[in-house]
This record gives C-alpha cells, structure tokens and sequence, in this order.
C-alpha cells in the first residue's frame, strides 16, 4: 500500500514549480505566496521540538530559493519567519523560567516568624521582610529546625531570581535572539556566598518544555499572519509619509509601473498638486500603463521616451523609483533603465528616492557581482526584425540559448558564410579581420545601483538612507539564518 503523501509536500512541490516556471512574478506576491506556504507548513506539521519545526522550515526555504535564486525576497521572509518563530518560543521560554515555584510543604517545627508565613499579599511578605535598611541579607534565622531554614533562604532567592527576571523581559536585554534556543536552558550556576542553587533544576526541566513545545502552535500562526498582514499592507503603509516627501509644483520622474509608486504618488496628489513624467522602459513598455493609471486618478502626466530621460533632467525636481531587491551595503536592482536615470540625477544634483516595502532588504552583500544577478531576458523586443538591423538578408540570426526555461539570452548576428557582421571595414567585430565574432545583443532586465546614487528610502517602517540598510537587515534576521 503507498504512503499517503503528506499535504504540505504537495503545497511545497507545486509552489516549487510555480516559481520554475514564473507563474508568479512580483517581489510581493512571490514573498505572499511564501508567506502563505509556511503558514500551512506550521498548521499541519508534527513535530516535538522547536528546533525540528525550524530545520523543517529552513529545508523548505531552500527548495523555494533554488527554485527561483532571483527572486531573493523568498529568502527573506523565510528569514523572518525563522525569526519570529524564536522569540515566540523565547519569550514563552522566559515566562516558563519566571514562573513562580510552589512552595514547599514542611512540618511544623517552632513558633512561627512574621514575614516567613504571612500571605502573598501581607506587606511582611516582601522583599523588605528579609533584608535591612542598608540592603545587606539579614542573619538567618533560627526557627527551630534547618530544613525549614534551608526551604525558606531557597524560596527568598528564587523568588529574586524571578523579579530579576521579569525586569530584564521589560527592559528588553533578558535573552540574546542570535542564540539557539537550546541555551535558555542552561546548567544552573551557584551562588558562591550562600551555597543555594539560583534555579530548581526539579522546576525547570528543559526536556519537558521542548516537548510542549507543539502547544504554542497558535501563537506561531498569529505570528505568521502578522507578517501577511504587513505584506498586503505595504503599498499602503508606503504611502502614508508621502505627504512629507512631494510638495506641490513639483515634477517628478518615475520609471516602470510600480503598485508601491503608484499608489504613493496618488496618495500624494490628495494634498500636493504637482506633475509626473513617466519613461515608458522599453522594450516592456511598463510605463505605458502607470501613465494611463495616473492619468486616470486626475494627476498630470507626461509620457517620454527612454532617450529623452537626460534631456528632460534639468526641469525634474525629484525621481521617485521602485526597486527589485535592495541589498545589505545599500544599493539595489532595479528596472532596467534606473542606472541610467540615477547617473542622470546625479549630473544634475536631483534627488533620487526609492519607494519600497521593507521585506526586499536582502542580506547579501556581493549579488552584483554575480553575472546573472540582472536576470537576462530573451532580447527579442530588442532587436526586432532583419530591416531594423540593416543585416538584410545577407546575414542571418543565430539565437543562443544558455537559460533552462527555453529564454534567449542574446541572439548573435552573423553573416550567411559564417563571418560576423562587418565593423571597421571588415567582417570581424573586434579588428576588422575575418572570423566569426558576429554582435551579441544582450537583453538584462535589471539594473545594479550603486548605494552612491540613492538619497533615500522609504519604506513601510520609515525613512532611512543607505548606509543604514545593514543595520536594519542585521535586527530583522538572525545571523544563523543568512545561509538558509
């Protein structure tokens, strides 16, 4: 009889394919669909301690990410997950540690002494019944017996040991986040002057704890639909500080078509009244259809060219851009043709502001050094027919295929005998000699911008300027997640 496959592998194998094949595009809807994958994966997986439902979200992240390695905002929200996950489990951890023990039963030995027996809620109950004004311990005791003496000093010390607790949890510096969680059940360290142990190891049993870890399932779930909730926000999140960054009269210059932008620009025109020049970014044309959803919101809009980007500079006062993935040193892929707009600001000192969610921040540091990190795409809209290349029908089109999903990376243009295109009046590309060289019309869908070209960014969780950026990646991942 086959074993029934586990739910949550179908789910996983089926996204897998989905991010193969870039039936979901878009750095927000790729991180929603991930999102909502471990989500399902935590619900209906079993497991008996927190450190196996981590390895088993890690050993999913990674299917995910090879299954689309430019698409890093996959990575990123297993990241965050992974995260949440721990103080979840810490902060009932730490609850479990401050808890306060039950207090032993012992015989009746001698007349008993105020404050050692009073209620809970007896003023003599407090701290203060044990030590002097100065604040040094008060001289034991003596009640008649050392076992209740013993069982009374070892509740006194927990019972610090507790408060202390709970106000390092307030003040936030109780545990360290970048540790397993294995370590908040150390050996327990003696206390030196009093000879008592500062934890019952009877009270707190790190095995049985882990083993109900399975319990805080709920919690785990409100803390995934909390990073749901953020996501599907985000262009709305974005959009509340855009009154602070557009003033009115401005003209602003923007690339693509960009939910986040959009939607800040238009929340935007409610209170500024200002015009936005659109470049259509050939060959996708994506600017096209920002410009009819601009116009549409009643905002003024000029349509232009790639080529007029440098010429129109001088009358820009501010671009507003989107971005695929921001990086930990500060600089970003974006849309190709960005590069080119934020070299142009800079020769002309207009400030470039990038628009865009805080989950893109990606803890990578070296992608741009990766040949493939500008994702190449097929360059057919690039170089279009024979007449448009002047190659007539003496040359013909060789098209190279160096990518798995059947896209041309470039397409190479040779003559009919093998020679490449003529260039300096001969037939080699680079000396003019004979040979096959031939001209390689690449096709890169993303821009590297340096962190040098970028003012600022906006984000749902603030502004912040570049060399920011790895500060923000370093609070919101754990350093044992950067290699998932």
């Amino acid at each position: 009889m086959k074993k029934p496959i586990d739910p949550h592998v179908k789910l996983t194998e089926a996204l897998v394919t989905s991010f193969r094949r870039r039936q979901i595009v878009g750095s927000r809807n790729v991180a929603i669909a991930t999102a909502a994958l471990i989500q399902n994966l935590v619900r209906s997986a079993k497991y008996t301690t927190i450190d196996e439902l981590l390895a088993l979200i890690k050993m999913v992240g990674r299917k995910l990410v090879e299954a689309n390695p430019l698409e890093l905002a996959i990575g990123n929200i297993i990241r965050r997950i992974l995260r949440l996950i721990r103080e979840e489990y810490r902060a009932a951890a730490t609850a479990h540690l401050s808890a306060p023990p039950s207090a032993p039963e012992t015989p009746f030995l001698g007349p008993t002494t105020p404050g050692l027996h009073a209620p809970s809620s007896h003023y003599l109950s407090n701290e203060l019944s044990f030590t002097s004004p100065s604040g040094s311990p008060r001289p034991n005791l003596d009640l008649g017996g050392g076992m209740e003496r013993a069982a009374s000093l070892s509740n006194f010390v927990v019972m610090r040991h507790s408060r202390a607790q709970s106000q390092l949890e307030r003040s936030g510096s109780l545990v360290d986040l970048s540790t397993s969680t294995s370590n908040l059940f150390m050996s327990p360290t003696r206390n030196e002057d009093q000879g008592v142990r500062m934890v019952d190891l009877k009270r707190v049993d790190s095995g049985e704890f882990m083993r109900q870890s399975g319990k805080l399932k709920p919690v785990l779930l409100q803390a995934i639909e909390e990073v749901q909730g953020e996501l599907e926000s985000t262009h709305e999140d974005v959009a509340k500080g855009a009154r602070e960054h557009i003033h009115g009269s401005e003209i602003i210059l923007t690339l693509g078509h960009s939910k986040t932008v959009e939607a800040f620009l238009k929340h935007a025109y409610r209170d500024r009244k200002f015009t936005v020049v659109v470049a259509e970014s050939a060959p996708s044309y994506l600017g096209h259809s920002m410009a009819t959803s601009l116009s549409s919101a009643s905002i003024p809009t000029l349509l232009i060219p790639d080529s007029s980007i440098h010429a129109l500079m001088p009358r820009i006062t501010k671009l507003v851009l989107s971005c695929h993935t921001v990086l930990a040193n500060g600089g970003l892929f974006a849309l190709s043709g960005t590069l080119s707009a934020c070299l142009a600001a800079r020769a002309y000192s207009k400030p470039v502001m990038i628009v865009t969610g805080q989950f893109k921040f990606a803890p990578a540091w070296n992608s741009y050094h990766d040949y493939s990190a500008v994702d190449f795409q097929g360059p057919g809209r690039l170089w279009g027919d024979r007449d448009e290349l002047g190659v007539g029908d003496k040359y013909s089109l060789t098209l190279n295929n160096l990518q798995q999903d059947e896209k041309t990376t470039f397409v190479e243009v040779r003559e009919s005998g093998g020679k490449g295109i003529k260039k300096d009046g001969g037939s080699n590309g680079d000396k003019g000699e004979g040979g096959g060289g031939g001209v390689q019309v690449m096709g890169s869908y993303y821009d590297y911008v340096k962190p040098e070209l970028i003012n600022l960014f906006v984000t749902n969780e603030g502004d912040h300027s570049p060399s920011y950026i790895y500060r923000l990646i370093k609070e919101a991942y754990d350093d044992e997640d950067v290699e998932l």
